[in-house]
């Protein structure tokens, strides 16, 4: 299956970012992605997941930040069924 990155912009606090996520190719029962290769503004953020009703992320990074980007994968993000 070939991977597609999820193209990714949102505001949050003033500061508007861009980039892409890459998701994994292990899935959820939802049907997303169990975790997610994120860049925003050219940098490297993180892996992002989402485990016990919160999202987390292998990176020190602001929680608000994690959060936003979370809330765009869900809405935005396609889901495998």
């Amino acid at each position: 299956m070939e991977k597609h990155s999820i193209p990714v912009q949102f505001s949050h606090e003033g500061i508007h970012y861009e980039g892409w996520a890459t998701p994994s190719d292990r899935h959820k029962d939802d049907g997303l992605a169990k975790n997610y290769h994120v860049v925003l503004n050219m940098v490297f953020f993180g892996n992002l997941s989402f485990d016990k009703g919160k999202w987390l992320i292998d990176e020190q990074r602001p929680h608000e930040l994690v959060e936003a980007v979370g809330r765009f994968l869900h809405q935005h993000a396609p889901k495998e069924v």
